[in-house]
């Protein structure tokens, strides 16, 4: 994938990466998403939103080892995010743990969910040729 203009941070747990892909952003999340980071990966989606304009977030949780509640809770946050914006949020790599977390807390729905970066980003960029149409999801 050809991305632009690529962010990282990391703390001792998580480290996340942010590129602009076309007119949408993918966001990598490696490592903890846990109380101490999942603070980071927030403050580096709404940022890279806000410079950017983005119509759409592909959120790779490929590399995701753990996820605690607060971890959840930003997924949370950003879906509830995107919905106001009237954005795209697509999760990819959704490792199995994670996975069954969503399920069981009923989460899972609610979530546009690919199993890889490819498919993720080319449902985003289906729903934005849809959404220059005319036509809404």
């Amino acid at each position: 994938m050809d991305e632009a203009n690529v962010a990282q941070a990391s703390t001792e747990r998580l480290t996340a990466s942010i590129g602009l892909h076309e007119n949408f952003i993918v966001a990598r999340a490696a490592g903890e998403l846990d109380y101490t980071s999942a603070g980071l990966l927030h403050r580096q989606v709404k940022d890279a939103w806000e410079a950017t304009g983005s119509g759409g977030l592909v959120l790779d949780l490929s590399g995701v080892t753990f996820c605690d509640s607060m971890g959840i809770g930003v997924l949370v946050l950003l879906l509830r995010q995107s919905r106001e914006q009237q954005s795209t949020l697509v999760l990819s790599g959704i490792p199995a743990r994670l996975e069954r977390i969503l399920a069981i807390t009923g989460l899972r729905t609610a979530f546009e969910v690919e199993a890889s970066v490819e498919e993720a980003v080319q449902l985003v960029q289906a729903g934005l040729r849809e959404d220059r149409t005319g036509f809404r999801r």
